[in-house]
């Protein structure tokens, strides 16, 4: 892809979503080469294929949250709601998944754990492993861990940002 397909792409995106791409479009025009390699590992960061819908988007509304509490976890609740969660349930999780229901608050605590690199307790761990089969885990965990790739891309650039409200809406 082109420099200026990128650009497009990111416009696009940008514009769909109304977020920042700033911290992108400087990435791109410092190591082309470097923003390609990450454009080739964006697919990854969106996989979903074992785990329903409400424990992908759970997961990682979860693991965004340890990473950050600005623009990116504002851009997960649009994407969330746009593929059709339910507003309370990402409601839930931006209020710590307490009122999530009890399978969906598992998998909230073990994200979070898994995310902020604690010891998952045992009994959680039994209850993940009575929900979530080999394929399912493998899965959370590639939504977990990329989950942080972007908000530290943007970290280490320099665009940090304070936490802001969080709104629950999406309209495309």
């Amino acid at each position: 892809m082109t420099t200026e397909e990128h650009l497009q792409n990111l416009e696009s995106f940008s514009s769909h979503y109304r977020y920042d791409v700033n911290y992108l479009r400087e990435f791109l025009q410092s190591s082309p080469e470097g923003y390609q390699k990450f454009a080739d590992f964006r697919p990854l960061s969106y996989h979903r294929e074992f785990l329903p819908l409400d424990v992908y988007w759970v997961s990682k509304l979860a693991a965004m949250q340890v990473a950050d509490c600005g623009a990116c976890l504002q851009l997960n609740v649009r994407m969330a709601l746009e593929m059709g969660v339910d507003p309370q349930l990402v409601q839930a999780c931006l209020q710590g998944g307490s009122r999530l229901p009890e399978n969906l608050k598992d998998i909230f605590d073990f994200a979070t754990a898994v995310a902020s690199y604690r010891n998952i307790d045992p009994q959680l761990e039994e209850r993940i492993d009575a929900q979530l089969d080999k394929s399912q885990r493998i899965e959370l965990g590639v939504c977990v861990a990329t989950a942080s790739v972007y908000p530290t891309i943007k970290r280490a650039m320099g665009y940090t940002q304070s936490c802001s409200l969080v709104e629950i809406e999406f309209a495309a």
